[in-house]
């Protein structure tokens, strides 16, 4: 009897903790339904920034607005600089574009852009130009259209997004953007509303007439980490852009970012809890240039410096070396199909090979001195002869 009453026992006990679970658990969520411990975590998981992936930002659509210059920052003997302003991602995006003199509302006259990209700037010292000025005022004094967007949180653009994540991958979709805006609109020849005296003498108008000036073709310039986005760009698009990168950061993300890390105040610390958090939900795959090259088209030139301690020059070295592997696997794949079916071949395999040209500097900094002369006087030569 006594066994007997002890089993009775401890089935009322089992039947009472059962029940009071299940109970428990109704209560806490709030409805009738119960929650299955079988359900998989990852369909309660978003991944916004998938929509920053490289294949994903293909089939993205990209929005082109017009281009305005907003107010004259100084008339040079053979450019004018200006703020201009447009559209992106829904926002407003400032910067600084060149106008040189030679430019002429002339039907026949061919006008040729360049968007400059910079690299790091410390928010607290940026000023519109900063990190491209001295470039870009090189190639307007040799009839180029200069281009160059603050990005947001700098000049007088709308300010960046909070995720910090979003920021980054969201960059390339800027100047894209900027391209299409390019090259669908224009660029005004002067400022429509607000003419300064002078300015629409110059350019044979009067003073409240607005003109466009069509661009017939569009180069990149970019510098340290605006190489990355240079790069991301070109494989976005999957086209053919002359694109020249001074010291560009072409190490495989994150590594990229990792690099960097130990100058921030705590040694990186933080940065390395959210990469790993990235690394749990996403492929970084998807989001790093190097993965990509398949989609990537020249010409490109690549200068860099060996006493560079920002970008290292062996980062350019590797990138270059992948590249060299990529245009063997498209030679391999073009010579083992039929001469009839080439063209269709190259839309598949990222058209002909890449046309990499690698200069590397001795005893050059991260801003390429003391050779700065010659290596901007090579960028010329590159977009005289691509552009």
């Amino acid at each position: 009897m006594k066994i007997k009453n002890v089993l009775f026992i401890v089935l009322i006990i089992l039947v009472t903790f059962v029940a009071g679970f299940f109970a428990s658990q109704f209560l806490i969520s709030g409805n009738s339904e119960l929650i299955s411990p079988f359900v998989s975590l990852q369909e309660n998981i978003s991944f916004p920034l998938l929509a920053y992936s490289i294949p994903n930002l293909q089939n993205r659509e990209y929005i082109p607005s017009k281009i305005k210059l907003e107010k004259l920052i100084s008339e040079e003997e053979l450019y004018n600089s200006y703020i201009f302003s447009y559209t992106t991602i829904g926002k407003k995006m400032t910067g600084q574009i060149n106008i040189p003199d030679n430019i002429t509302l002339s039907p026949i006259q061919k006008h040729s852009a360049i968007i400059m990209i910079r690299g790091y700037v410390p928010e607290e010292i940026y000023k519109t130009g900063m990190g491209t000025q001295s470039a870009a005022a090189v190639l307007a004094n040799n009839g180029y259209i200069t281009v160059a967007p603050d990005f947001f949180g700098f000049g007088e653009s709308d300010p960046e997004p909070s995720d910090t994540w979003q920021a980054r991958f969201e960059k390339p979709i800027i100047i894209i953007e900027l391209l299409k805006s390019l090259q669908l609109n224009g660029i005004p020849a002067d400022i429509a509303e607000s003419v300064p005296p002078g300015i629409a003498e110059k350019n044979n108008k009067p003073k409240n007439q607005s003109s466009n000036l069509k661009i017939d073709s569009i180069g990149i310039w970019a510098h340290s980490n605006g190489g990355q986005i240079a790069l991301t760009t070109l494989e976005v698009l999957n086209k053919s852009i002359p694109t020249t990168l001074w010291a560009p950061v072409t190490a495989p993300f994150p590594y990229s970012i990792l690099y960097f890390s130990d100058e921030l105040e705590d040694e990186g610390k933080e940065q390395r809890k959210w990469i790993a958090m990235f690394e749990e939900k996403y492929d970084v795959f998807d989001f790093s240039l190097t993965k990509h090259l398949d989609l990537l088209q020249g010409p490109i030139q690549v200068q860099h410096g060996d006493a560079d301690d920002a970008a290292l020059i062996y980062w350019s070295e590797e990138f270059a070396k992948k590249i060299e592997l990529e245009n063997s696997r498209r030679t391999e794949i073009l010579e083992s199909i039929d001469l009839e079916a080439t063209n269709s071949a190259k839309s598949s395999t990222g058209s002909a090979t890449i046309d990499l040209t690698f200069h590397k500097y001795e005893n050059t900094n991260h801003n390429m001195v003391p050779n700065w002369n010659k290596v901007i006087a090579r960028d010329i030569q590159f977009f005289d002869k691509f552009l």
